[in-house]
């Protein structure tokens, strides 16, 4: 338990399938994770009424965990999907804040510039994310933001999941018309549907609920054929090795590290679970010109989340932000699953 002097912050990391958020302390001590439900773009009709939920939701359920009543907190940092700092959707945002919590301070970024403070620990570095999207992002040390990608599943996120599990329906679909080499995707594509033929397929990717989600879960079929040996679906985790590769090295030029090799940090559930793309993304950045060194990220965005919580307690008498982010570090509980 914090002492009664603690003052709290709180981390929300909003994105198309979940919030979650964390309580701490000043001094890095996380108290809690909660849980809500998933964001929408907030042009998108309902969409206030859902951010009120999903993060009222997850907030109430970080005090639960960690024992406490609601009270006001120093700061509220927030890494969402589909919000930029210092738009209009930042600023709706803020107003629909208090309908949450009481916060002092806020701060509304990207989920990717949440990802990338707990990435290298508010330190200079390189992220590329991937996972129903892709987008990289980089600090370098005299503090300038770089980025590619982040471009959405219809006109862009080479290296998604949404962009090899299309790739690999439309691999199984071309070994179907025999206008493609023979491939365990397509049966594997057969029994991921329940279908007997692959012309029943497209009645499936059609349906008005599928969308972008629907095509990202097709991806665990390409990783399951990669690692039973198929060529054409290492063929195509290999692409999007390569493309994510691309962003990050992109990004590198972009910025200025003084010629030293920049840590990248690969995050996100498409390395986690599509089998080999993590090893496609090193050797193909090690194959680009620029000076890079592939890492795990220090901290979850979650808890990047956090760090921009903290920063926001810079000016507070006694404040140690290095301190309160090595205590993050040093004596983080586990996340909770899932």
């Amino acid at each position: 338990m914090p002492e009664s002097k603690d003052a709290l912050i709180i981390g929300i990391d909003g994105g198309q399938t979940s919030t979650k958020s964390v309580l701490a302390t000043t001094r890095g001590q996380v108290l809690g994770y909660g849980r809500g439900g998933p964001l929408i773009h907030l042009a998108a009709d309902g969409s206030r009424e859902r951010f009120i939920l999903s993060v009222g939701t997850a907030i109430r359920a970080a005090w639960d965990a960690a024992g406490l009543a609601p009270r006001p907190v120093q700061a509220i940092g927030l890494g969402l999907t589909g919000v930029e700092a210092d738009t209009p959707e930042a600023a709706t945002v803020l107003a629909l804040l208090p309908s949450c919590v009481d916060a002092q301070a806020a701060e509304v970024q990207n989920d990717g510039i949440a990802a990338l403070a707990g990435a290298h620990l508010g330190q200079p570095g390189v992220i590329v994310i991937s996972g129903t999207g892709t987008i990289s992002l980089g600090i370098d040390p005299q503090g300038r933001l770089g980025r590619a990608g982040g471009w959405g599943w219809l006109i862009g996120d080479e290296g998604s999941a949404v962009d090899i599990g299309r790739r690999g329906l439309m691999a199984a679909l071309y070994a179907f018309d025999g206008i493609g080499a023979a491939t365990l995707l397509e049966p594997g594509f057969r029994q991921y549907f329940g279908i007997a033929s692959l012309l029943d397929a497209k009645r499936r990717v059609y349906a008005s609920d599928f969308g972008a989600r629907g095509f990202a879960a097709l991806a665990q079929v390409v990783s399951t054929a990669a690692a039973e040996g198929d060529p054409i679906a290492r063929g195509i985790v290999t692409f999007g090795g390569q493309a994510l590769a691309r962003e990050v090295a992109a990004v590198i030029r972009r910025l200025d590290f003084a010629g030293q090799a920049v840590p990248v940090a690969p995050v996100g559930g498409a390395f986690e679970h599509i089998t080999g793309l993590r090893q496609a993304f090193s050797d193909a950045l090690a194959a680009q010109p620029v000076a890079a060194i592939v890492i795990s990220a220090h901290l979850p965005p979650i808890l990047g989340a956090a760090i921009l919580a903290l920063r926001l307690c810079a000016a507070t008498p006694g404040f140690d932000l290095a301190a309160a982010i090595s205590r993050l570090q040093a004596t983080t509980p586990p996340l909770p699953g899932g």
